[in-house]
């Protein structure tokens, strides 16, 4: 991460915790239900291969690809979906929709319409790992997260990237471009 401070926000015991919680919340609501979750590639894979563990056993997975980033920290343009679900996995199913971050909203927003209204879905659940209202562009509201982050933060880790890197460090660590001559890490 050479050219940015680096600071942890979520190490792997409080992910392991928050996925625990998040798990006992949804478990019940889906148990029996026929339900699928539908991971947002690629950022939220990791995020949904760990909470689909802890939910039920009858709960299918589909995903769906929506690409607004460039090679930037910020949502370079609209959100465009070239990944879909099958119909078969979503059509008129109660819909887990997994996101690794809301931040804008858009990504969120895009995916709920096409689950919805292109492809039939009877509901629409959204939980994502990181909940960052103060960047919302949009009015949507995640379901449930792992983490509200109240701060502004850019966030790579646990399948959030920079420009497609350190999607897999194990923790969830924030970055911020180190000033000239200053140390690379905080941690």
């Amino acid at each position: 991460m050479e050219g940015y401070r680096r600071r942890l926000v979520l190490g792997r015991p409080e992910l392991e915790a928050g996925l625990d919680a998040l798990g006992r919340r949804l478990g019940p609501a889906l148990e029996g239900r026929g339900a699928t979750a539908v991971c947002i590639l690629g950022g939220a894979v990791i995020f949904a291969a760990d909470l689909v563990r802890r939910l039920p056993g009858d709960l299918r997975m589909d995903f769906l690809r929506i690409r607004t980033y460039g090679s930037g920290t910020a949502p370079g343009r609209p959100p465009v979906a070239d990944w879909l679900p099958d119909r078969a996995s979503v059509e008129g199913r109660e819909i887990l929709l997994l996101d690794d971050i809301l931040d804008t909203g858009r990504t969120l927003q895009e995916a709920r319409r096409l689950l919805l209204e292109d492809l039939g879905a009877a509901s629409v659940r959204a939980v994502v790992l990181v909940d960052k209202p103060a960047r919302r562009a949009v009015p949507i509201e995640a379901d449930d997260a792992v983490l509200r982050l109240e701060e502004d933060l850019f966030l790579v880790g646990y399948g959030l990237d920079l420009d497609g890197r350190y999607r897999n460090l194990p923790e969830l660590w924030a970055l911020e471009p180190a000033a000239a001559g200053a140390a690379g890490d905080s941690a």
